[in-house]
């Protein structure tokens, strides 16, 4: 199946996944789980046992299991271990599965949720809920209105396009309000962004998404009418390519670590995101 140039088979599960794991160690006990749960407003926690490299999960619904069977009788029920609680351990799907069969994996085992991993290791989630933003969001017609490249270590844009043909005089403010959102949103979290941890991605508001691509030295950043697989990929490509036609510059002031204040040229990577 196709819709709008994409091949919907061709997705894969690094593409929808949300990229990090609410994670809690095989020591972990029946309160550790309780907390985190709430604190993230979650349904569901991963449990990870690094010296098998095993991984387990525990929802609300392993939890109501466990005090129908007698557990809310026990003393002390705070400190139980999580393994008595768990379920697994469970099986990984790679980062390069395509979507059409983690849809299937997870449909014939009745799974809510299914855990991605990157060489070996978990590296994101996918529920049902991501299934379902990226069946509805994610191959909607997107557009890219402004794209900007930024120096990691300055925190400094060193390169930015309008998309002028995108814009509509309607919605400029709005596009004004969420680029100094965007702006704020970067100064606050991105220690994180840069530390490659994966928790920032993207953000949207309404109609409006802004997506990160961090890649050696820089970011990649782009607001956009809508948020898509399309557009993610695009900005990948583009911020790699803006790499390569500034690398003399961008690899010394990388290995001496300094950072970048010119205004370096952008028109290179501009016909990515103008070609269909």
């Amino acid at each position: 199946m196709k819709e709008l140039g994409l091949d919907v088979q061709s997705a894969i599960a690094g593409e929808i996944m949300t990229p990090y794991v609410i994670m809690l160690e095989i020591n972990a006990n029946f309160e550790d789980v309780i907390k985190v749960l709430k604190k993230n407003q979650i349904s569901a926690v991963f449990i990870c046992d690094e010296i098998k490299n095993e991984y387990y999960v525990v929802s609300e619904t392993d939890i109501i299991d466990f005090l129908d069977r007698g557990g809310m009788y026990k003393e002390n029920i705070a400190k139980i271990q999580a393994a008595e609680i768990m379920n697994g351990p469970i099986q990984l799907l790679d980062v390069e599965t395509p979507i059409d069969k983690v849809i299937r994996f997870m449909a014939e085992r009745k799974y809510k949720r299914v855990l991605i991993s990157k060489k070996g290791k978990a590296a994101g989630v996918i529920s049902t809920r991501d299934i379902m933003k990226w069946n509805n969001t994610y191959f909607k017609p997107a557009k890219p209105q402004i794209l900007l490249f930024m120096d990691n270590k300055a925190s400094t844009f060193i390169a930015r396009h309008i998309f002028e043909e995108n814009i509509e005089d309607d919605i400029k403010r709005e596009l004004i309000d969420l680029y100094g959102g965007a702006l704020n949103t970067i100064s606050i979290m991105f220690d994180e962004l840069i530390k490659g941890s994966g928790k920032i991605s993207q953000f949207s508001k309404e109609r409006r998404s802004v997506l990160f691509e961090p890649y050696q030295n820089i970011t990649g950043i782009l607001i956009c009418d809508y948020n898509s697989i399309d557009l993610k990929r695009k900005l990948r490509n583009a911020t790699k390519k803006f790499f390569e036609s500034h690398s003399k510059l961008l690899k010394q002031a990388n290995s001496k670590n300094l950072a970048i204040y010119t205004c370096l040229d952008i028109n290179p990577v501009i016909p990515i995101f103008k070609n269909t």
